[in-house]
């Protein structure tokens, strides 16, 4: 498949990953069936992803590591690891889509560690899309057919993330977010008198949060190597 044709599919599968991974983070409003039929999704739009970047793998032991680089192969690596877990402890509790494995044993560690790389790949996912944030400003910019330098559309996009940063922030001390990162509890605490649209913002809030913050850091290890 020629570069040209690639991109756009690339973009495609991950703007579909980014719009499941909120909807996967709400298990307590779209019930189990049909978080793991978004679950499954997820998981094959992430190996699509790979094998369209098998550039990537064949590359990853050759070149000069700059500070960018190796924290975005960290990144990569870990969130490779992270979702592995998820399709591993995902099929062993599943009820519905893999249920015809009739598996047995193991499903409270097999909770636990869905529990654990469920919020630690909240993190890693939002990160990496921060990582490659200006690969995505560049695609809207040709979709919409929008001047490449704004220095209005900057200041709204920076005013715009660091309002979101904030209610990210926010929504993490709410949710106790470091519980389940340190498997400090083993079962979502999900606030009933909240409404779902306000559980559903604080989720992407916290994506923006991690995905600012990861596309600044990269910015300034860029300027460090």
């Amino acid at each position: 498949m020629k570069n040209h044709t690639k991109q756009p599919i690339k973009r495609m599968i991950d703007l579909a990953m980014i719009v499941l991974l909120p909807l996967l983070m709400t298990e307590v409003l779209i019930g189990q069936e049909i978080h793991e039929w978004l679950g499954t999704v997820m998981m094959v739009l992430f190996i699509a992803h790979h094998i369209l970047n098998l550039g990537w793998w064949k590359g990853l032991f050759k070149g000069k590591y700059t500070p960018s680089r190796a924290f975005g192969t960290a990144l990569d690596l870990l969130l490779l690891l992270d979702m592995a877990a998820l399709l591993v402890s995902g099929i062993m509790m599943s009820s519905f889509v893999f249920r015809f494995l009739h598996i047995s044993g193991g499903m409270m560690i097999a909770r636990q560690l869905h529990l654990f790389a469920s919020y630690w790949g909240l993190i890693l996912m939002s990160a990496h899309l921060g990582m490659h944030m200006e690969q995505f400003f560049s695609l809207f910019r040709k979709l919409f057919c929008l001047p490449e330098k704004s220095a209005v559309r900057t200041c709204v996009l920076r005013i715009a993330a660091i309002v979101l940063s904030v209610y990210g922030l926010y929504a993490f001390i709410v949710q106790h977010i470091t519980d389940y990162l340190f498997l400090q509890t083993h079962f979502v605490l999900f606030d009933e008198t909240k409404a779902a649209v306000a559980y559903f913002a604080e989720i992407v809030a916290m994506m923006g949060l991690f995905a600012t913050a990861a596309h600044y850091s990269n910015k300034l290890l860029r300027k460090i190597g």
